[in-house]
């Protein structure tokens, strides 16, 4: 249930995009449009890329929302090096599923588990070549005594990926499942050593047992990304204590680092409570080389008054940890108040106020899009993805102001950077502010870090309505496009260091003979302009010599270009920036 509060806010550094972000394509759409009831991270929506420059993207994909989406399962794309394949129109699966998710498994083969229903066992898609030929199905067994298993979460480990591990939930009373243990939805892992044709028996952690909880949430608790034997799994259920599940033996034991303790233990909505700052159930996690956790979580506030839970949904924050910094293992019902983690530097995300007025105009306050989330949330963590670059990189989706419906703001993917192992973070951008986003709802990121040098892949679902048709607003039924993207992080400097270039916005834009822009350079040398359309292709260059540091303006031609959006990339030695830039 909601419970009223004023949007929070913080000082909003904005950047423009120091990256570039790189052109958008549609691989999918779904009517269905729940992705996720929590946490994003390898769970319904995801891409997957190979170092053969090939890249796989599964998502939950149903189209008959008149008939309860009876066709609901995988939706499956493949991007063969050249082009994404055509959107399909149908699932992978010849069973109803749900939840899908996704790795690489075996030596060139890929693998899909999802759920059947609560009362059915996890369902195996498989294949020995990735983007063709046929599924191989199969179910993993249940544990005994139980009826079914919802919510799995997935990954792939060794040279060959051939140890699959999987998490999933005994289905909850809820959903007419019983209790496992004396547990109300028991949190189990799987094993496979052998790529999914032979499975270990499912493991219930002592840590996780109803010694310590009653139970958990749907898809609070998400896979970090692995370093070779170094796996774990964080779990961010606003009701439990937060923590992660840690295996420096590729999951034969196993250690439970505490990282926030739950202020009311065995919270339920049938025991009163003051009220407490907690997570909102979305988080993600990774492991550096050196064993190091990095997690992003978002924050919420929330209370029981002995009869049901209340929720704040514009309680704001996206918060950072690692494992060399100091736990919050002391109950306290404030540890996690958005405006002392901004104190001591472990808030690393906020909605933004774009027009710098010191105020959040927001039109949908009262009535606000459900996803039981906080308003920054669904964040995705990537270390290191190249040797000269930023130590992390977190994606998230946030409620960004100016960007409505006259009912309700819009959520956009946004992106932050750190440096110098976290001590200093860049600006913020907004990797959705596109002229075709105006009116988007962007929502269930998903980034991986691909093999091409500097660059992230990532996917999303837009919509054009805010909030869902699958739960909370009940909107009704429409087309949710599944969209891939990348971001370049080449441009993105410390905010500690002088940035090498300087770059205005092109002027005039929208542009029609010709569109300038504004350089400044602390070195000399080449500036090279390129324009970019949004297939990638280069359409125009021009070239300036800087003959000492100094300001330039740079000119291109823009006759003769069919209309539409086209992307400005400005080079100069190892700097780079990019400007978005519309022709009519």
């Amino acid at each position: 249930m909601l419970a009223s509060a004023s949007p929070w806010q913080h000082p909003n550094p904005v950047v423009e995009n120091q990256g570039m972000v790189g052109f958008l394509d549609q691989i999918g759409s779904t009517v269905y449009d729940l992705q996720s009831n929590a946490s994003s991270a390898y769970g319904r929506l995801m891409a997957y890329p190979f170092p053969d420059y090939t890249i796989a993207a599964v998502w939950g994909m149903g189209m008959d929302a008149a008939g309860g989406f009876p066709d609901l399962g995988t939706g499956y794309n493949y991007f063969n090096g050249a082009h994404w394949l055509d959107i399909p129109t149908s699932r992978i699966e010849s069973v109803r599923t749900g939840s899908p998710v996704y790795a690489p498994c075996g030596p060139a083969g890929e693998i899909v588990v999802a759920h059947q229903g609560p009362d059915l066992p996890l369902w195996v898609s498989k294949r020995a070549f990735k983007g063709s030929g046929a599924w191989v199905e199969s179910a993993i067994p249940l544990p005994q005594g139980v009826s079914g298993m919802l919510w799995p979460r997935m990954i792939t480990t060794g040279n060959t990926h051939n140890t699959v591990h999987v998490l999933a939930l005994t289905t909850p009373l809820a959903f007419g499942g019983s209790l496992y243990q004396n547990q109300d939805g028991a949190l189990l892992y799987c094993r496979s050593v052998d790529g999914g044709e032979t499975w270990e028996p499912w493991q219930h952690f002592d840590d996780l047992s109803a010694t310590y909880y009653c139970g958990f949430n749907a898809e609070t608790w998400s896979w970090m990304i692995p370093y070779e034997d170094h796996i774990g799994f964080l779990v961010t259920d606003p009701a439990k204590d937060l923590f992660v599940m840690h295996s420096t033996d590729n999951g034969n034991t196993w250690q439970k680092t505490l990282v926030w303790q739950h202020p009311y233990p065995f919270y339920s909505p049938t025991v009163a409570t003051g009220r407490f700052y907690c997570p909102d159930g979305a988080g993600h996690g990774a492991f550096t080389e050196n064993g190091t956790m990095h997690i992003v979580f978002g924050i919420n506030r929330a209370y029981s008054d002995g009869s049901q839970s209340y929720w704040f949904p514009w309680v704001d924050g996206l918060a950072y940890w690692n494992s060399n910094m100091p736990a919050w293992t002391t109950p306290d019902t404030n540890a996690l108040n958005p405006d002392l983690l901004y104190q001591s530097g472990n808030l690393i995300g906020w909605m933004q106020d774009l027009n710098s007025n010191d105020s959040l105009d927001l039109v949908g306050v009262e009535n606000p899009p459900l996803y039981y989330l906080g308003p920054t949330s669904m964040p995705q963590i990537i270390c290191r993805p190249y040797e000269s670059g930023a130590d992390l990189y977190v994606i998230y989706s946030s409620v960004t102001e100016l960007y409505n419906n006259g009912v309700q703001d819009y959520r956009h993917i946004w992106f932050t950077a750190f440096w110098d192992q976290g001590q200093t973070w860049t600006e913020k951008g907004d990797l959705t502010c596109y002229i075709f986003h105006v009116s988007s709802e962007c929502v269930f990121p998903f980034v991986t870090r691909s093999y091409f040098g500097h660059i992230f892949d990532f996917v999303y679902q837009e919509d054009t309505e805010p909030g869902l048709h699958c739960r909370g607003d009940l909107d009704p039924p429409g087309i949710n496009q599944i969209v891939y993207s990348y971001l370049e992080t080449e441009g993105i400097h410390s905010p500690n260091a002088e940035p090498s270039l300087r770059v205005g916005h092109p002027f005039p834009n929208p542009g029609t003979e010709v569109a300038g822009l504004d350089i400044e350079t602390r070195s000399a040398g080449t500036i090279t302009l390129r324009l970019m359309n949004t297939t990638g292709q280069q359409v125009r260059e021009t070239r300036i010599v800087a003959s000492t540091p100094g300001r330039y303006k740079a000119e291109i031609n823009l006759v003769g270009l069919p209309a539409g959006l086209y992307v400005c990339k400005v080079m100069q030695n190892q700097g780079q920036v990019a400007r978005k830039l519309l022709v009519q």
